[in-house]
This record gives structure tokens, sequence and C-alpha cells, in this order.
């Protein structure tokens, strides 16, 4: 019997769901279930859940204006802590002016006052990207904009250990294909790894601690995350790379309210990954004034910085600079060009409860200015 390329994908993402589902959820479900059955024994305990549906609106130099809706689901049992996190679920359906769609359902459980948590998403996405080449030497002139479909599937299971300090493993699936190319653009000229598209399968090891005071805009605390994939053709991917990213933030509050924040970005990735797994800048939370995936490299670190000050009321000032290197080798960090981008920004809070709210940003880099519509703080 023939198989098509489309059969023996999704051939492969039901055998790697069965897979993941059969090992991992079932082991948390039965640790919470014993959890549950633990506190009973002391006393019986009721849920408390909240659910919305809210418009979702927003502006990003990838998306121009976009306009949707979610709907979140969170609940917590009644014996927690008024501050402790609630576990959580989100649906969201966001149309762009770029012709994007995006369908999502992601969640976030936890169990055991935060011990244990699974976190996870799954999607379908219609999408646009830009490119430029890759590496620092990459040209402005050269861009062009290519279209993709894809599910996406990722879920990761982390325990806390020590303090806290939790670890965990994961799985990441995406499959990609390309819709549209420039007839005489750089990805058919130079046919870089995942030119035409691809299966994704990554397994991924975390490490991550998180002393912050909020999630949403933090005014003190460290946060850092250490994620180690590896993608292989052994587990039905069509790539054989690994991968390494390193994330560490602190804050510090000073003065009447005021914060100043830091961000250390480092990722390296190594030969046989598609491009569009490549560490990229700039993003609404990252570098921000660069235009979309304005650069690709195997090999990137980033630093920035951002005061944070209170206006008046629930409104909010900020100033940021970031700062990226992307170097062919580590062993010579300095040796390519360096890149730097700037910003102003305001905030308010919806929820000043939560912290959560409304940011908006302009910044310059590369040149340029770029502005960003969105919800809550960057890092």
């Amino acid at each position: 019997m023939l198989v098509s390329k489309g059969d023996s994908v999704m051939s492969k993402i039901a055998v790697l769901l069965t897979f993941i589902n059969v090992l991992l959820v079932p082991s948390f479900i039965m640790g919470q279930a014993g959890t549950n059955m633990d506190e009973q024994k002391v006393k019986r305990d009721s849920i408390v859940w909240d659910n919305s549906i809210l418009p979702v609106a927003f502006y990003l130099p990838e998306t121009s204006f976009a306009a949707g809706a979610t709907g979140i689901l969170s609940f917590k049992k009644s014996s927690q802590a008024e501050e402790e996190r609630p576990s959580q679920m989100l649906f969201a359906a966001i149309y762009t002016l770029k012709n994007q769609l995006e369908i999502l359902s992601s969640f976030e459980f936890y169990a055991d006052q935060r011990k244990h948590r699974l976190k996870g998403e799954f999607g379908y996405y219609l999408y646009s990207y830009n490119y430029f080449g890759i590496g620092a030497d990459s040209r402005a002139e050269d861009f062009e904009k290519y279209k993709v479909n894809f599910p996406r599937f990722q879920l990761n299971y982390s325990r806390r250990i020590l303090g806290d300090l939790s670890i965990g493993v994961g799985y990441r699936m995406d499959s990609f294909k390309l819709q549209e190319r420039e007839e005489n653009g750089l990805l058919l000229t130079e046919q870089p790894v995942g030119w035409d598209g691809g299966f994704k399968s990554n397994y991924e090891f975390n490490l991550f601690i998180d002393t912050r005071d909020n999630i949403n805009a933090a005014y003190r605390g460290f946060y850092g995350e250490v994620v180690y994939q590896v993608s292989l053709g052994l587990f039905f991917s069509d790539f054989d790379y690994s991968k390494l990213d390193i994330d560490l933030r602190y804050f510090t509050p000073f003065g009447n309210d005021w914060t100043l924040g830091h961000q250390l970005w480092i990722t390296h990735t190594t030969d046989g990954a598609p491009f569009y797994e490549l560490g990229h800048i700039s993003t609404s939370s990252r570098s921000r004034g660069f235009d979309d995936r304005r650069f690709l490299a195997y090999r990137m670190a980033t630093w920035q910085s951002e005061l944070r000050f209170p206006i008046k009321g629930k409104l909010r000032g900020t100033a940021f600079y970031t700062y990226n290197l992307m170097p062919d080798s580590w062993s010579a960090p300095f040796a390519n060009r360096e890149f730097f981008s700037y910003g102003i920004g305001l905030r308010y809070f919806l929820i000043e409860e939560s912290r959560a709210g409304l940011r908006f940003d302009i910044a310059r880099g590369d040149g340029q200015y770029n502005f960003y519509l969105t919800f809550n703080e960057a890092f």
C-alpha cells in the first residue's frame, strides 16, 4: 500500500502522541490522585473554579494588527493560599491582518503545592515569517517572506527536587509545510537545512528555578532555566541535531516602587538543525527593535536591561536596551559584529493584584523603529 508524505507525517504524530500519553500523563494523574487521597484522610477539600472569555487584540511587527478571542479556565483547592498559583487552561483563536491564523490550547497543571507541574500546548498555525539569511553578516536587502502551516504539540513534566529548583523532561513536535517561497529568494538559492519543511521530533531535559514575586511583571526575584533538546531520526524526526538554551533573569527593587531587571539569554544549535529552529531576534520579548527574525544564528547571546518605574496610578513606564552577539565560535565571542537596540514603553495594569496589563513599546534597532502592543512584561 502506498503511503503519502502527509499520511506518513500523521502516522508519526499518532504514534508519538500515544507514546507520550502512555508514559507521562498517567504518571502525573496518579501522583495527583495520591496526593488528593492523602488530603482526604485529613479533611475534605473542594476545587475553586474560575473562567472567562475575553476578546484579544494586539500589534506586533510580524503580525500587524491581530484580533480574536481567548477562554481561560483556572482552578485550585480552596485550602490553597490566595497568592498560590492556580492551575490553568487556555484556548485561543487569533487572526491577523497579514492573513495569519493561530488556533491553540495550552495548559499548566500543578499538584502538591507546585511540587509537580505538567505544562503543554497543542496548536495549529497558518503563518508567515521573514528570512534574511543566516549569520551576523545577513543583509536587510535580501529580505524575503515565506508562508508555512504546521501543527504543534509540546508537553513537559517537571518536579521540584530542592527548594525552588525543579528538573523535568518533555517533548516538542512541529510538522512544517512551507507553502510559498519567493521564486528567486535565498531559501531556494541557498537551500538551508529545512528549506522544504519537515517533521521535528525533539525530546528535552530542563532545569529551572523561579523565585520571582510575580510572573506577569516581576519586581524582585530570580528566574533561571536551562533546556537541552535532542532531535534524532530514531525518534521519527527528519533532522539530527541538538540545541541548548539558557535563560537567566534577575530583578532588583529600589527607591519608591522602581525596579531594575536584567536578562541573559544564550542559545547554541548544532549543525543539522532546520533554519527555523536556529536562535533568532527580534521577538516581542527579546531584542525589541529589530524586524522579526532579522538575524538567525547557530550561536547567539543577548543581554537586556530594563528600568521599570511608576507614573500615576495603574500607569507605569519603562526604558530598556539590548546587546546581541552572534559568534561563529564561543572561543571568539566578539569576532563578529555586535548589535544594539533600545526603547521606551508604557504599561497599564488591567488587574492590579496580579499585575496583568497592557504593554506598549517603541524600540529602535538596525536603523529603524518597531512598535509592540501586547500583554504583560517582556521578561
